[in-house]
């Protein structure tokens, strides 16, 4: 008896440090998301990189929008002979696109949805996602539910869009009287799941990579 409460004497809650997964928890929660994608790999290559944005409604795409188009890599020689000196004195000769990322947090109201792209040293440029509402069976107010989430990554293809984040709204299941969203934490590109149909909107973001001289 003696030495079990000893044991339980020495132990303590000690505190600890917060680190960034804690960071990533909380932020979730409130509504910030933040995907990163390692592209360094295709740097062996020049490329455009056209970032699109797709909109869908019952499956079937409505709109799509292209956002930007960066190239992986800015060449001394790709500027005005006229502005060269000035790109060497700050040490700017040769930039490389290492990473893309796509950040989603709210706005100031339920019916859309920020999203920031960032594509260090070349761009950053924000954008607007207008979210649809799903009825209540008690309300006259629209119930404004999407979530989140990245797709898997197979191979990558020159040419061909390539899907990278699903955001999309949830549904009213009648059945069990809740509205959900279910489905893979990581989504395959073709989408196949049956869970899917009953999705009513939702967006794609993703890249085309065409290559150039």
């Amino acid at each position: 008896m003696l030495i079990l409460s000893c044991t339980a004497f020495g132990q303590q809650i000690k505190n600890k440090n917060v680190e960034f997964e804690d960071l990533t928890t909380l932020l979730s929660f409130a509504g910030y998301e933040l995907f990163s994608y390692d592209i360094s790999e295709m740097l062996n290559e020049r490329y455009n990189i056209t970032i699109t944005l797709k909109e869908y409604e019952a499956g079937k795409e409505i709109a799509s929008t292209n956002r930007a188009t960066v190239p992986n890599k800015r060449l001394l020689a790709d500027f005005p002979e006229s502005e060269r000196q000035r790109i060497i004195d700050e040490g700017r000769v040769v930039l490389h696109a290492k990473k893309i990322s796509f950040g989603f947090y709210p706005s100031d109201n339920d019916s859309t949805k920020r999203m920031l792209v960032s594509v260090p040293g070349f761009m950053e440029g924000g954008g607007v996602l207008k979210l649809r509402g799903l009825p209540q069976k008690d309300s006259d107010k629209l119930f404004y539910f999407y979530t989140t989430r990245p797709f898997q990554i197979k191979a990558f293809k020159e040419d061909e869009f390539i899907p990278l984040v699903l955001v999309s709204s949830g549904w009213y299941d009648e059945q069990f009287g809740i509205f959900r969203s279910c489905g893979q934490r990581e989504i395959e590109p073709e989408m196949s799941d049956e869970t899917y149909r009953n999705i009513p909107h939702h967006y794609i973001v993703g890249v085309t990579f065409v290559k150039r001289e």
